[in-house]
């Protein structure tokens, strides 16, 4: 029996739709059930094949009576060198300062990397309105005046991620309608994810289109502005839109403001200036449960080797091929109808000429090539080339077969 779990197997590992499986089985007199929520489970199984890190801590550690932590990222993401007194040390590995430039995980965004006086810093949480580094072989005492450290690369990746959910959010909303609002988000230093609310799967002419609308924001250089407001202050002014990520806890809310674009209520590290996201690439969307669909993508120097892995791809892809990488799509699709043609001939016993399945397809495509035809193979992008690989293997072996 071909159970869900093979399903997601052979999709995950080898690229063959659910839907191929099923339209198989049917010929063969056998009904294979494919849930509703394939696309969710596959997703799940991700996420914990890459034990992707959460983006919300769960310790509790007891830190007393010291004060609420000064935070320094909220105006300027910038700075990565601070000054700060050593309030408290617990366990000798937490350490609490009156105030850090350190971001803690949370809000969807992982922490921050660094070192306190030299000590290597591993993570940084929040608890309550207190924030907590936990650092590696401490050298230094309670009381001491420390010099701390914030690694700038790390620290700009993961703001230009989270500058790009709130751009992104906004052109979905425009290409896609006013209902689009964030239900969830993540932010590492490979990618980041933004599940928005929609009814349908997004077309890649409309990720396109997103794309698109993010990079002219990108390009139009707006100021991002960041301020504390007393809650019914905020709510009065921009709405209760600015809930994106959820409820947001406090009497004062943090507003990061990009004028025109997006306005939420948010208490993530964010650049000064759109232009600073550099450039933004959606890699793929993906329908996660009913009404909910998650877009992947990168900005910044994570785009362009988005960018630079694609090129390469459809190098390959176009040579393995013998076509240029415009002409791919239809020498996919081309490819794609000979194998099943093929398939079928030798189910039915039946003999063909071998030229029958030459490829002759060079119709050039004006697109996303590679979306284009992990769209036609019914596959995943991830998978083009091994999938064609094998079709091509394949109908070698099934041509010998039919002479």
């Amino acid at each position: 029996d071909i159970t869900t779990e093979i399903l997601i197997e052979l999709y995950d590992s080898h690229g063959i739709n659910p839907d191929i499986v099923k339209e198989a089985a049917l010929k063969l007199g056998k009904k294979i059930i494919v849930p509703d929520n394939f696309y969710s489970l596959v997703n799940e199984r991700h996420e914990k094949k890459k034990n992707i890190v959460a983006t919300k801590k769960e310790k509790d550690i007891d830190v007393g009576t010291v004060p609420d932590t000064e935070i320094l990222y909220y105006q300027d993401w910038k700075p990565s060198e601070f000054t700060a007194k050593v309030l408290k040390i617990i366990e000798n590995k937490y350490v609490i300062l009156d105030r850090t430039q350190f971001y803690p995980t949370s809000g969807g965004q992982i922490h921050d990397e660094g070192t306190i006086n030299g000590d290597c810093v591993l993570d940084v949480f929040k608890q309550g309105k207190v924030i907590i580094h936990e650092v590696k072989n401490i050298s230094f005492k309670l009381g001491d005046l420390i010099r701390g450290h914030v690694d700038f690369d790390r620290r700009k990746q993961l703001t230009q991620h989270h500058t790009a959910t709130h751009i992104i959010n906004a052109a979905a909303r425009k290409v896609l309608g006013r209902h689009i609002n964030q239900a969830g988000a993540k932010k590492t230093i490979e990618k980041a994810t933004l599940d928005i609310t929609h009814y349908e799967n997004v077309s890649e002419e409309q990720l396109k289109k997103i794309e698109e609308e993010a990079n002219n924001i990108i390009k139009e250089g707006i100021e991002i502005k960041k301020m504390l407001l007393p809650r019914e202050e905020a709510e009065r002014k921009y709405g209760m839109s600015i809930y994106q990520g959820g409820a947001v806890p406090g009497k004062i809310l943090r507003i990061v403001d990009i004028e025109g674009v997006d306005t939420e209520a948010c208490g993530g590290t964010h650049l000064n200036n759109t232009s600073e996201v550099e450039k933004i690439r959606i890699i793929k969307s993906t329908k996660i449960q009913d009404g909910i669909i998650r877009l992947t993508y990168t900005a910044g120097e994570k785009a362009d080797e988005v960018s630079e892995k694609s090129d390469n791809v459809l190098k390959d892809i176009a040579s393995l091929l013998g076509v240029t990488s415009n002409q791919i799509p239809s020498r996919a699709e081309e490819l794609f109808k000979k194998w099943k043609l093929a398939k079928k001939a030798l189910k039915k016993g039946k003999e063909i000429d071998s030229k029958e399945f030459n490829l002759t397809s060079i119709e050039e495509y004006d697109g996303d090539v590679l979306t284009k035809t992990a769209e036609l193979l019914k596959t995943q992008k991830d998978h083009v080339l091994s999938t064609i690989s094998r079709f091509l293997k394949e109908l070698e072996e099934m041509k010998k077969r039919l002479n």
